[in-house]
C-alpha cells in the first residue's frame, strides 16, 4: 500500500502527472547537483595529491639516506653503500629497491647564458620510469653510444633558458678546490610540469660525479629506497633505521633518514590544507541537497493534506502516512543521485582524457586539472548522501502526526 501510493504522488503511473511535480524537479536538481559537485571535488583534490605525491617520489622516492652532516647542509661528505648493505636493505620485507645517486652543483654556460643547477648522477640500476615518462625529445643514451659518461639530460625550462636541444654541447662547471669543466652532450630534455624542480635538476652518468669528487665506486651523496606500501612509510622508515644502527657500528658515518614528508613538509602540509576544503565542500553540499529536499517534501505534505487526512480518516496509521512519503522521498533521492553520479562522473573522465582545464604550473605544479575516481569513496559517498538524506527526510515528516482528518479533508 505504502508503495502504491508513493508512486501515485511521485506520478509515476500511467495518466498521472503529480500536482507537486515542480517540487520533485527541484528536490532531484538539487540531490543531483549536491552530489555531482562532491564527486569532482573528491576526484580533483584525490587527483592533486596522488599526482603531485608521484612526481615527488618521481624525483626522491619514498625515503632518503644521506651522510647526516650533507643532510643538514654543513658539509659534503659521502657515505659508503657496499653490496652487503644494499643486500640488508633488499632483506627487510617492506623494501623493494634500493638506488644511489650523487647529487653536484653545477653552472651550465652556453654562448646565450648561464644557469646555477643540481646536477643528479644515477646509474644504470636506477629506476628511470619517472624520467622517461615526462620525457619530452630524446632519452637515455643507449650503451653502445660513444657519448660515454659525456652525456645530460636537462628540463625543458632549462634548455629554453639557454637555447639547447638535443644534440647540443654544452660546458658545465664545477665548483670545487679547483674549478672543473665537462663538456657534455644533451641527450634528452623533460618537463613534469614541476617548476621548482625542472629549474633544479639535471641528469648525468654517477661516475662521472664520482670521478670529479675523487670518490670510490661505492660511495655516494644519498641513497633513495622505494617501498611496497607507501601508507606504511614509517614502518619502512624503522626498517630503515634498523640497517643503519647496525652499520654504524662498522663505520664512522652519520646517517640522516628522512621520508618525503620529512624533505617535502611545506608541500605535504598544503595539501593537508587541500583535505580541510573538500570537507568545508562536502558539508555544504550536503547542506544544500538536505535543504531542497526538506522543501520539497514539505511543499508535497502540505499540498496533499487532504490526501493525508482521508488516508487517517480510513484507519491509516501516522507511521504509514510517514512511510509513504518517506518512500517518494527515497524515489526522489535515488532519482536525483542517479543523475549526480552520471554528471559528476561524465566530467571527471571528459577532464582526465581531453585535459579540458588547463593550469598553470609555475602555481599548481600541473598543467590541468587532475581527475582520480575511485571506486571505494564513491561508494562510501553514496551511502553517506542517501543516509544523511532520508534521516533528515523525518524532519518534515514529523508534520503529518499534526494533521487532524476532520479539518484537512475539507481542504483541496
Amino acid at each position: 500500500m505504502e508503495r502504491f501510493l508513493a508512486k501515485r504522488l511521485y506520478g509515476r503511473d500511467e495518466g498521472v502527472k503529480g500536482g507537486s511535480r515542480p517540487a520533485i524537479i527541484i528536490a532531484t536538481l538539487g540531490i543531483a547537483v549536491g552530489l555531482a559537485v562532491m564527486i569532482i571535488t573528491m576526484a580533483v583534490t584525490r587527483g592533486f595529491k596522488s599526482q603531485i605525491r608521484d612526481k615527488v617520489m618521481g624525483f626522491s622516492q619514498h625515503i632518503t639516506v644521506t651522510n647526516y652532516y650533507v643532510g643538514t647542509g654543513l658539509v659534503e661528505d659521502p657515505i659508503t653503500c657496499t653490496d652487503s648493505t644494499m643486500n640488508a636493505f633488499l632483506a627487510k620485507s617492506l623494501i623493494e629497491h634500493v638506488q644511489p645517486y650523487v647529487n653536484k652543483s653545477c653552472i651550465i654556460r652556453t654562448d646565450e647564458a648561464f644557469h646555477g643547477f643540481m646536477l643528479k648522477g644515477i646509474d644504470s640500476g636506477y629506476d628511470r620510469t619517472f624520467l622517461n615518462k615526462y620525457m619530452q625529445r630524446g632519452g637515455f643514451p643507449e650503451p653502445q653510444d660513444s657519448l660515454g659518461n659525456n652525456w645530460i639530460i636537462l628540463s625543458r625550462t632549462i634548455a629554453d633558458m639557454l637555447g639547447l636541444d638535443v644534440g647540443s654541447k654544452a660546458d658545465v662547471y664545477f665548483m670545487q678546490e679547483q674549478v672543473r669543466m665537462r663538456r657534455l652532450t644533451v641527450t634528452g630534455i623533460y618537463e613534469t610540469g614541476f617548476i621548482e624542480y625542472d629549474r633544479m635538476f639535471g641528469i648525468t652518468e654517477l661516475q662521472l660525479l664520482q670521478r670529479l669528487n675523487d670518490w670510490e665506486p661505492d660511495q655516494y651523496s644519498g641513497l633513495e629506497i622505494c617501498i611496497t606500501d607507501v601508507d606504511r612509510i614509517s614502518y619502512g622508515y624503522g626498517q630503515v633505521r634498523e640497517v643503519l644502527v647496525e652499520l654504524e657500528k662498522h663505520t664512522d658515518e652519520d646517517y640522516l633518514v628522512q621520508t618525503m614528508y620529512d624533505t617535502h613538509s611545506g608541500l605535504f602540509a598544503w595539501l593537508d590544507v587541500l583535505d580541510l576544503n573538500v570537507w568545508i565542500i562536502l558539508a555544504l553540499m550536503i547542506g544544500i541537497a538536505v535543504f531542497s529536499m526538506i522543501s520539497g517534501l514539505l511543499i508535497i505534505i502540505f499540498e496533499r493534506t487532504a490526501t493525508i487526512g482521508t488516508l487517517k480518516s480510513m484507519g491509516a496509521s501516522n507511521g504509514m502516512v510517514r512511510g509513504v512519503f518517506m518512500r517518494l522521498a527515497s524515489y526522489i533521492i535515488i532519482k536525483g543521485m542517479v543523475i549526480g553520479n552520471i554528471a559528476g562522473l561524465v566530467i571527471c573522465l571528459a577532464q582526465q582524457w581531453f585535459r579540458i582545464i588547463p593550469l598553470d604550473p609555475a602555481n599548481y605544479y600541473l598543467d590541468c586539472v587532475p581527475m582520480q575516481v575511485g571506486l571505494w569513496w564513491l561508494i562510501i559517498l553514496n551511502v553517506v548522501m542517501f543516509m544523511v538524506s532520508m534521516l533528515m527526510m523525518l524532519i518534515p515528516c514529523t508534520v503529518i502526526s499534526r494533521i487532524v482528518p476532520s479539518k484537512s479533508i475539507r481542504f483541496e
